[in-house]
């Protein structure tokens, strides 16, 4: 079975995009190509991955410039012709979008040509591609955690399937990683990030927050704050006087999330799936300028689970921040049941299914 997986841009629609291909390629026989564009995630992850890429030339629509937009627009034409030229040569069996901006050439093409299309909706409210792409999908699959339908979809097409995450990032092992980090056991730790890249407002709101946790002795915080912040942020829980292991970035994200009592982030797809996958209570900041107001939606979907305490970026101060940390470590909070890590095998059998039949 040939399988296109189209979309990127951000790591929220490339990694579900990944947990598909690995499961997909674990059955003989399968071949998996992913297609983008040269200046999204994917064209610096994939690689690593050991995944294959194609890319098309395709700009964003949502949230742009006037100049910006109609520049995409007049390119739209030569990005569909060259994902028609692509499935052409590839002759894929599916073609799954994962969201992003090579995602709508790539599904157009699909349709065009017949191609079976599926759509993967990771967050609780659909993008816009995503919103005009599943009318000409043969199924929308959605993924995020609580959510069984969408009123952007028609019923008869949609698959609830739940959190779409990687492999093994509810495994991690908490001993070894307090030892890998350099955390001490038995304290309560705090896990603070932003994505990959950070989050300025999160950082800057927990180096004052510091100030006011520095008499709870038995806490310990461990922060990806992304490149920009990673000294200042050092230096801000030094002098405070908390204990801290602050890294621009984090690879061992199983880890990470086993030894978080609490979670504070952002509330992109991916991470409130991997919250939900393995069974986190999070204090979570929405990004405020996400399309479509998408992050709140997610991390509101999130809370209803109980999961979850929202604050908007608007109203985040450290004081708040400072005093929601502490509740938590001071009570022992209800356990959160965690989400099944089926999604990816689910899809896959999806994928095989209407392949064999049709």
């Amino acid at each position: 079975m040939k399988v296109i997986i189209a979309g990127g841009g951000t790591g929220g629609h490339l990694y579900p995009g990944i947990a598909i291909a690995r499961e997909l390629l674990q059955e003989p026989g399968n071949e998996v190509l992913f297609v983008g564009t040269r200046q999204g995630i994917e064209a610096r992850v994939l690689p690593g991955e050991g995944l294959p890429l194609r890319f098309i030339s395709v700009g964003k629509l949502k949230g742009m410039k006037l100049v910006s937009t109609l520049k995409t627009l007049v390119t739209l034409p030569r990005s569909i012709v060259q994902s028609l030229c692509l499935l052409r040569e590839i002759k894929p069996d599916v073609v799954i979008g994962v969201g992003g901006y090579a995602s709508g050439p790539v599904a157009l093409a699909a349709w065009l040509r017949r191609r079976p299309l599926f759509i993967i909706e990771p967050n609780s409210y659909a993008g816009l591609a995503n919103r005009v792409l599943g009318r000409l999908a043969r199924k929308v699959v959605l993924c995020f955690p609580g959510t069984d339908r969408q009123q952007f979809f028609s019923k008869q097409k949609t698959v609830p399937v739940g959190p779409l995450v990687r492999k093994g990032i509810d495994q991690g092992d908490r001993q070894k990683a307090l030892i890998n980090f350099g955390l001490e056991p038995g304290r309560f730790t705090v896990f603070v990030m932003g994505g990959s890249g950070g989050a300025h407002a999160i950082n800057m709101a927990m180096k004052e927050a510091a100030k006011g946790l520095c008499k709870a002795a038995n806490l310990q915080i461990l922060h990806q704050t992304g490149v920009s912040d990673v000294v200042d942020m050092a230096a801000g829980y030094r002098e405070a006087g908390v204990k801290a292991v602050v890294l621009p970035y984090i690879i061992d994200m199983a880890g990470a999330y086993a030894v978080a009592d609490l979670v504070v982030s952002r509330s992109g797809a991916t991470t409130v799936a991997e919250l939900a996958v393995c069974g986190k209570r999070a204090v979570l900041v929405p990004f405020p300028f996400a399309a479509d107001n998408h992050q709140e939606h997610n991390a509101r979907t999130l809370a209803a689970r109980g999961a979850a305490e929202v604050v908007l970026q608007q109203e985040l101060t450290a004081e708040k921040l400072a005093a929601v940390i502490q509740k938590y470590a001071k009570t022992e909070a209800p356990s959160v049941q965690p989400m099944a890590n089926t999604a990816a095998e689910e899809i896959a059998g999806i994928c095989r299914d209407y392949v064999q039949k049709n």
